[in-house]
């Protein structure tokens, strides 16, 4: 995804570039759902969502339909009283609802704390049409094709594919699991720790089917994990478990069922769906992301991406025309 819109904001502003992807909308990409979030714990990356949230606006209009949904998003835990006066200093619409707000505004849920901050604002992406918006926009710009090594050579690259050699002044690596591999030849060691996570699919309950479902984050800890959870279309919701468990080696289906069980009992437990995917996590922070160069060569990292891509295609579109890594990409030291 991330690539999919640092190669669209390049063709947007002129630049002469070729996207490779075997298969987009894969990998750490894949799915149907993904939560839009202003709520983060650093005033930089509420600001970083709220750009987003412009672009994400701009995106659905390209499209025709709107690719972030109003269901809002709710969060509960420690951090909300921190997270609500981000919002506040960035004036983004929220407010603290009790227990009954809380079950009107997400009827699955049994509330584990009784106050939970909402933000308006947030909502669930809707992946495949944007991934669609993206190839389309593309057109033939899109090679799908895996590219299996990178030389620097002369004054350029050299990219090579199953299908042949392909000549460029500069390359731009987004791929998740893969960067490390892609990176290491050329003395770039990029300190992410991978983690396998599982994301479970539930049916809504019959009698709460076509009721407005918010997305969802619980770091009350009362249920058990903590877990991100956001609606695909009215009669199905995706719950993940939170980073911090999966890093502990459990991709969490189990766990899932059961916090299912107690905190979202408008949800038949019964798991429909799974989606297996890869976490590629930093070592600074849950958001964390940024670019390693070498010569030519940029090699970009990071997790819980997908709601700041509109952003940081941008960002990276601009580093990949001028070979200059920006103050919002740069690796702290």
């Amino acid at each position: 995804m991330i690539g999919l819109a640092a190669a669209d904001a390049l063709a947007r502003e002129g630049s002469e570039v070729v996207c490779f992807d075997p298969q987009p909308g894969s990998g750490q990409s894949a799915g149907l759902t993904r939560v839009f979030r202003h709520v983060h714990d650093q005033p930089e990356l509420v600001a970083l969502a709220q750009e987003a949230r412009q672009i994400w606006t701009e995106w659905g209009e390209r499209a025709a339909t709107p690719l972030v949904g109003d269901e809002g998003v709710l969060f509960a835990g420690p951090g909300a009283e921190e997270g609500a006066e981000l919002l506040a200093s960035a004036g983004i619409e929220h407010r603290f609802v009790g227990e009954e707000e809380q079950r009107e505004l997400l009827p699955a849920l049994a509330p584990p704390a009784p106050a939970a901050l909402f933000e308006a604002a947030g909502g669930a992406i809707r992946v495949r049409p944007t991934i669609e918006l993206l190839t389309s926009a593309l057109g033939k710009r899109l090679v799908r094709e895996e590219v299996i090594a990178i030389r620097p050579e002369g004054d350029g690259v050299t990219l090579f594919t199953p299908e042949g050699l392909w000549r460029c002044d500069r390359v731009l690596v987004c791929a998740g699991v893969r960067t490390n591999e892609l990176a290491r030849p050329h003395g770039v060691e990029i300190p992410v720790t991978l983690a396998l996570h599982v994301r479970v699919t539930y049916s809504v309950r019959p009698e709460l089917d076509g009721r407005p479902l918010a997305c969802w984050y619980d770091r009350t800890g009362r249920y058990g994990p903590n877990v991100y959870a956001g609606p695909l279309g009215s009669d199905r919701y995706v719950v993940g478990i939170g980073t911090d468990d999966q890093l502990n080696g459990d991709p969490g289906t189990e766990r899932s069922r059961r916090y299912v069980e107690q905190a979202l009992p408008g949800l038949d437990p019964e798991p429909i769906a799974y989606r297996p995917c890869w976490l590629t996590v930093l070592p600074w922070q849950a958001d964390a992301f940024a670019v390693w160069s070498a010569g030519p060569l940029l090699f970009f990292a990071g997790h819980n991406l997908f709601k700041f891509a509109p952003v940081l295609g941008r960002f990276l579109a601009e580093a990949a025309r001028t070979g200059q890594v920006p103050p919002e990409l740069t690796p702290p030291r």
